[in-house]
């Protein structure tokens, strides 16, 4: 008899806003938000388990933060202006310990970012970079060699394909034999051994969202409700990381499916 495919879950306490694995493969966050307190929390789990290692929370003193980087023992945002400006941004670091930042530079951007540094533009002259330990807040040489940032590696994303696509047809074709009719948007995504589909159908209260995880011969192998009652579409509803489908349920409901 086939083994299932291993599916865990984890629930949390308020919708998920973003899902982000980090340098360290081990490791996942999530970043959920109490939309009644402007509350940003930040859970740190590993990434087998799904047991939160650290949390730290921001209140809307810090609205609008968007990380750029984390590992166990620090975070690094970005905030951005009331203007949206992307030159004139906010650097932040924070301990998971919480309190005041660690670090903070204000009004600049972040051209290139590790875990422990970032490259931003010269405070005083034109066209010129300089480099600044996270740690002690300090200039350092350029010519020191840089670890490269990448905060989301090894992570594949669907393709998106709206209604207006030629491909759109086809999908809906595949999906008559199911009594599925999808609209608005469908998202596709091939791995070796699987296909993972995405799609929207048309309720009495609204859009419902589906997964559907395909065997390599086409046909459904699991069919996975991620939310319904939607007032409208989504992007990247799921993606794949570490050959496992990674995508949220209900909005407060984290999924990490083996492939």
């Amino acid at each position: 008899m086939a083994v299932k495919n291993a599916h865990h879950e984890a629930t949390f306490d308020f919708p998920i806003k973003s899902i982000i694995p980090g340098q360290d493969d081990q490791l996942l966050l999530i970043e959920t938000t109490d939309v009644a307190t402007k509350t940003q929390t930040f859970l740190l789990l590993s990434f087998e388990l799904l047991e939160i290692i650290q949390a730290i929370s921001f209140d809307e003193t810090y609205h609008g933060m968007v990380l750029k980087s984390y590992d166990k023992s620090q975070l690094l945002f970005i905030q951005y202006s009331d203007q949206n400006n992307p030159d004139k941004t906010n650097i932040y670091t924070f301990s998971w310990d919480g309190g005041d930042p660690t670090f903070a530079m204000m009004n600049t951007r972040i051209i290139q970012s590790g875990l422990d540094w970032i490259k931003v533009p010269h405070p005083h002259f034109t066209n010129k970079e300089i480099y600044i330990d996270l740690k002690s807040g300090t200039e350092i040489k350029k010519e020191e060699p840089r670890e490269h940032s990448t905060l989301l590696p090894s992570i594949i994303y669907a393709t998106a394909y709206p209604d207006s696509s030629e491909y759109f047809t086809w999908f809906v074709q595949y999906f008559q034999k199911h009594n599925i009719v999808p609209c608005r948007q469908i998202e596709y995504l091939k791995t070796v051994n699987h296909a993972l589909i995405s799609y929207y159908e048309e309720k009495q209260n609204g859009l419902s969202n589906t997964l559907v995880i395909l065997e390599a011969d086409g046909t459904i192998k699991e069919q996975i409700l991620l939310e319904d009652q939607l007032p409208g579409i989504g992007k990247d509803t799921f993606f794949i990381f570490r050959n496992k489908a990674i995508f949220v349920t209900q909005k407060s409901t984290l999924n990490i499916y083996d492939l």
